[in-house]
């Protein structure tokens, strides 16, 4: 309950694109060279794609989520190969379009720690990051996190 209201303290669910957010989701493909970038923000039933490269789709239901994974932990989550994570095998975001195999992301956290959503790479094909690319995505969802602070 705590976490919904801070998220609703944001204002951002449900808001148009804003540069700053993007700029973030454009530089995580590029440090990852992942073809697939999200801004995820995550209410009670969806989750909400703030910024999206490479999803068409403007959210999905909270259930299918990977990045609710994301935000029970304290840093990073990765997934090197969804259909041999029993966890995400028969997931409809794995089984079907965008075929999603690679996730990483880091949590965004409120000025109290709280998880909001999180800052993610994917790909359609399994892989691992390097150290200098799970830096840059650390790095990136630092500043998203400091981003979310100033609307909270």
């Amino acid at each position: 309950a705590r976490r919904l209201a801070a998220l609703s303290m944001t204002g951002l669910l449900d808001t148009p694109a804003e540069q700053v957010f993007d700029r973030l989701t454009w530089l995580a493909t590029h440090a990852t060279e992942c073809p697939m970038a999200l801004l995820t923000l995550l209410s009670a039933q969806r989750q909400w794609f703030k910024s999206r490269i490479g999803m068409h789709e403007r959210e999905t239901p909270r259930a299918q989520a990977f990045c609710n994974h994301t935000i029970m932990q304290e840093k990073l989550f990765v997934v090197e190969d969804a259909h041999d994570d029993p966890r995400f095998a028969d997931n409809p975001l794995v089984t079907g379009t965008p075929h999603i195999r690679f996730y990483a992301g880091f949590p965004l956290r409120d000025a109290n720690g709280l998880a909001l959503g999180a800052l993610c790479v994917l790909d359609s094909e399994p892989r691992r990051l390097r150290e200098r690319e799970l830096r840059a995505l650390r790095e990136l969802a630092a500043i998203a996190s400091d981003e979310v602070r100033r609307r909270g």
